[in-house]
């Protein structure tokens, strides 16, 4: 709010310093209207661009009142709070518990993206109890939800701890999905058991549909680091490629994730005669050289 006073400070100051001019010059008060109009504009401008909401909720569904900026958002104890309309860029929180055996806290809150400022978007943050102590923590910055009330209370059907879970979880989504794109698999892990072969035809298909190269190999080696293969499995997978040099590339890959390395030869026998033949082979010898 400190940030909304000192417009209004601003703007007060400038249209007192323009009356006082257009009494002392008639050139200036020719020009009065657009002065105003510009000194209005900077007014509604300084409350439309840099307006957020925050939205504080407790990850065990404890109720509590939010106070931010000394002011009360809350009349009664609640697990999700939406403080709205909050125009600077750190605000300061106070929350009280409902359960008095729960200590308060005071903590400072970013309504930043990047440590860069912007505006309408919904900041979430949750309440992490770990070690008797509360920290808030973000978890979701959103645009403004048309599913809010304009109220600075607002508590959502949707409990809490499933709130959470639902952001948790699109994130993950979208983090498997990046790392899927970027190319970043899990560390090789003891196989153990293999997948259904209902599985792997699926996938198969999935791979022949794929028509770029680049990214059918992406998905190979996606869904080989995240399942148990064996030798059989990965020739059929290799079989997807049309060329030598991809079949080479997807099974070198496949090494340390495939259940039976020891039957690995039945791969290299599986290409057929030439340099990348050769070039899995010398793979094969290095590994068991180890």
């Amino acid at each position: 709010m400190r940030v909304k006073y000192f417009f209004i400070y601003i703007v007060s100051f400038t249209a007192k310093t323009l009356r006082r001019r257009l009494k002392q010059n008639q050139f200036l008060r020719a020009f009065a209207p657009l002065q105003f109009a510009v000194v209005f504009f900077i007014f509604i401008s300084s409350f439309s661009t840099a307006q957020n909401n925050l939205i504080i909720l407790d990850e065990t569904g404890q109720t509590f009142f939010l106070f931010v900026n000394d002011k009360q958002i809350n009349d009664s104890a609640q697990s999700e709070v939406q403080a709205t309309k909050i125009y600077d860029d750190t605000c300061s929180i106070k929350v009280l518990f409902h359960d008095k055996t729960v200590p308060a806290f005071s903590a400072k809150v970013f309504l930043e993206q990047s440590a860069k400022s912007i505006s309408k978007r919904d900041f979430t943050y949750s309440l992490s109890h770990k070690k008797g102590k509360t920290t808030p923590i973000a978890v979701e910055i959103n645009f403004i939800s048309v599913n809010y009330s304009q109220s600075d209370t607002t508590v959502k059907t949707q409990s809490p701890e499933a709130r959470i879970k639902s952001i948790f979880s699109t994130q993950a989504k979208q983090k498997e999905e990046d790392n899927r794109l970027n190319e970043i698999y899990p560390s090789p892990s003891p196989c153990i058991k293999i997948i259904s072969d209902s599985l792997l035809q699926k996938n198969l298909k999935i791979l022949r549909d794929n028509h770029i190269g680049l990214n059918r190999m992406k998905d190979a080696k996606w869904f080989v680091s995240h399942n148990c293969i064996n030798t059989a499995q990965l020739k059929q997978i290799m079989s997807t490629f049309d060329y030598r040099n991809a079949k080479v590339i997807i099974a070198e890959f496949a090494y340390d994730y495939i259940e039976d390395h020891r039957n690995f030869l039945e791969v290299v026998d599986s290409i057929e005669f030439g340099t990348e033949k050769e070039e899995l082979k010398k793979f094969y010898n290095k590994k068991i050289e180890k």
